[in-house]
């Protein structure tokens, strides 16, 4: 069982696209993009939680993580098999409590994660909570879509992302920032990160510091800590990590005509909105 604690407890998070050791800047070769799965037609209530669990399958979760935040728990359409999302991750837990596993599990008849409507409608309820003006956006005038991506200042691919920025808007795709410094808080990209945010044109800035301009130091009210808490809890664990309207997560960098064909896939609440904040 001791392989399910860094699962369960890790607040240090190992980058799928961007790892903490990735220094050499450059233009990275797109990663591959996949089809997210439907969403199967027993997906559990968003309102779902885990007061409606046993409470054998709450304290299985405790026992390994004491104080490990559980974001949901649902039944599965397994007999006795409980889903349990905590800080973004998902297990599984048998109703008496005895057994568990990490993973996913699927749906063979529809090719679909058990874990992926669950994960996309947290996401989903989660950044409908950030008010735009506690991100940065770059948006054209009348956006097809709107993703929302979780970005370092000193990542290499997200560098490579905002360098294209333009193109992502050519092609109707508006971009709202969220900060994700992968080296963790108090560390020299948070406090970049912060100073971004407090510079008098912070898309300037922002701008600026993906070209490798270091901002000038600065402090003020910022969310950045609240930006890199609420990406361990959704799953997050790499950089760019881009959220379509509908929840979906991409933890890669995509090109323009890859990001928009899979955007394609996947049409979101959002999606279609004139830009709110400029």
């Amino acid at each position: 069982m001791s392989k399910l604690f860094p699962l369960l407890l890790a607040a240090a998070v190992i980058a799928s696209a961007c790892s903490a050791n990735e220094s050499a800047p450059g233009i990275p070769q797109a990663a591959p993009v996949t089809n997210v799965q439907q969403s199967i037609a027993t997906a559990p209530s968003a309102q779902a939680g885990a007061t409606t669990a046993p409470q054998a399958v709450i304290d299985a979760v405790r026992r390994l993580a004491p104080s490990v935040k559980i974001e949901a728990v649902d039944k599965t359409p397994l007999p006795n098999i409980y889903q349990v999302v905590a800080r973004g991750q998902v297990v599984y837990v048998s109703a008496d409590g005895r057994y568990m596993f990490q993973g996913d599990a699927f749906d063979l008849k529809t090719g679909a994660a058990l874990s992926d409507a669950r994960m996309d409608q947290l996401r989903r309820d989660a950044l409908a909570q950030v008010p735009p003006d506690r991100m940065i956006r770059f948006a054209p005038a009348h956006p097809k879509y709107t993703v929302t991506v979780f970005t370092d200042v000193d990542c290499p691919y997200c560098r490579a992302f905002h360098a294209h920025i333009d193109d992502y808007n050519k092609v109707g795709i508006a971009v709202n920032y969220l900060f994700w410094p992968r080296t963790g808080l108090d560390t020299p990209s948070y406090y970049k990160a912060i100073s971004v945010w407090c510079a008098a044109d912070r898309k300037r800035a922002f701008t600026a510091a993906k070209a490798g301009i270091d901002p000038r130091p600065a402090r003020c009210d910022n969310p950045v800590k609240h930006d890199f808490e609420l990406g361990l809890e959704l799953g997050v664990d790499g950089t760019p990590a881009i959220i379509a309207s509908n929840g979906a997560l991409m933890n890669s960098y995509a090109t323009p005509e890859q990001l928009l064909r899979w955007l394609g896939e996947k049409p979101g609440p959002k999606d279609g909105e004139a830009p709110l904040v400029q």
